[in-house]
């Protein structure tokens, strides 16, 4: 079926849903050609108008071209909706093997990129996507975001990924620091799991949400469902009998980190303003982020910070002030533009400029958690990130069925 509607997509996509759950719910292997249907959340900086013409623009001039080391090499198309695109990108490095994805960019910021196509491929692409291409990145999910998708659904299981093994100095010092902790657990017991190992005298410090399943349905009936895997680094996977329970879970999701991140800019973001009675003043305020179990010195931080390589992104040369004191201004490479930071031992410092993106923030929280300490925390103005604005509507109904 040729998928020119977002309707269309539903229907095809569900169908794959539907026989990949009762394949893994009977035990039979997937056949080679059955993959799971997935979605990536992410973020680009095509305009901020929700103009179909914009994002396309973006596609074809930052995504499509001919095949070369630094190039995305996208098929870009157009389909019978607005703001509703057919993307078709190399799998895994070869001209002649593509994968197609449907580009939703209802808001033309934050996009996401429906595919059904083989995890090593689709993740390859998606990686090479957002390497290589200025104004995009991922929506990074931080632990209070992935608890935010299990409180409107049964938390059906959980993956762990903690690895501090850069920051503390290699392999050895990782053995003797509990620098490494990977754990996957699928069950109803798995938030009595995460309860015993945040005990403080388990391993909360490296307990680090990074995948959660959850179940979710949409309407009252338990025959119409999604079971959806949402993990930190904005993938989702899906299964079940309703597209409809995995979009919505999914756009709650979603809706709620773009929230957070603009309220970031709208709040964060250090600009003068003038006003007539008083002259000028400085507008906006630092994001902190605050560490209870930091490794090393404020040096290996910075050290471990602004190299400019994934996860972070961020290239900067840090000055040192004092003994525990660096500030440094970086550039991000999500937009290219600068942004400031302060950075000691057991915390950072955020600095937005006027153009800055409040992505910087939750990527640079997030990727924390999964190196420095599960329990690091970021607040703006005393308010937790989390907690800046409230959900956005209504999700539906929960219910305990299956």
């Amino acid at each position: 079926m040729e998928i020119t509607t977002r309707r269309e997509m539903a229907h095809v996509f569900e169908e794959r849903m539907t026989s990949t759950y009762e394949a893994r719910r009977d035990g039979d292997p997937l056949d080679v050609d059955t993959n799971l249907v997935k979605a990536y959340m992410l973020e680009a900086h095509a305009g901020e108008g929700d103009r179909h013409s914009d994002v396309l623009t973006f596609l074809v001039e930052r995504l499509s071209g001919e095949v070369g080391p630094f190039s995305v090499c996208a098929r870009v198309e157009e389909t019978g909706e607005e703001s509703f695109f057919r993307l078709d990108m190399p799998g895994d490095g070869q001209a002649d093997a593509w994968v197609t994805f449907w580009v939703d960019a209802t808001d033309s910021r934050f996009w996401t990129l429906h595919t059904m196509g083989r995890s090593t491929e689709t993740d390859w692409s998606v990686h090479r996507l957002i390497t290589r291409t200025l104004g995009m990145d991922r929506a990074w999910l931080p632990v209070a975001l992935l608890e935010y998708a299990t409180a409107h659904g049964d938390f059906r299981g959980l993956g762990l990924d903690y690895d501090a093994r850069q920051l503390v100095g290699g392999e050895e010092d990782a053995i003797q620091n509990v620098g490494y902790l990977k754990m996957q657990l699928w069950g109803n017991q798995a938030p009595r799991v995460l309860k015993v190992l945040r005990r403080f005298d388990a391993f909360p410090h490296q307990a680090t949400l990074a995948k959660v399943m959850v179940k979710y349905w949409l309407g009252g009936s338990p025959d119409e469902f999604a079971l959806l895997d949402l993990k930190f680094d904005g993938k989702v996977t899906a299964r079940g009998t309703s597209f409809a329970s995995h979009q919505t879970l999914l756009t709650a999701v979603y809706r709620r980190y773009a929230a957070i991140v603009r309220a970031i800019e709208d709040r964060a973001r250090l600009a003068y303003e003038h006003e007539s009675d008083s002259g000028w003043r400085v507008r906006g305020s630092p994001v902190e982020l605050h560490f209870q179990h930091p490794f090393g010195s404020a040096e290996e931080l910075c050290n471990h910070l602004f190299t400019a390589g994934p996860p972070f992104r961020l290239l900067g040369i840090p000055l040192r002030i004092a003994s525990d004191y660096y500030t440094v201004s970086a550039v991000d490479l999500h937009v290219g533009h600068p942004i400031d930071f302060e950075v000691t031992q057991d915390a950072v410092r955020v600095y937005l400029r006027p153009q800055s993106c409040g992505n910087t923030v939750v990527r640079l929280l997030t990727n924390l958690q999964h190196s420095l300490d599960a329990l690091a925390e970021a607040e703006l103005n005393g308010v937790q990130l989390s907690e800046l604005e409230p959900a956005d509507g209504e999700l539906g109904h929960r219910h305990g069925q299956g």
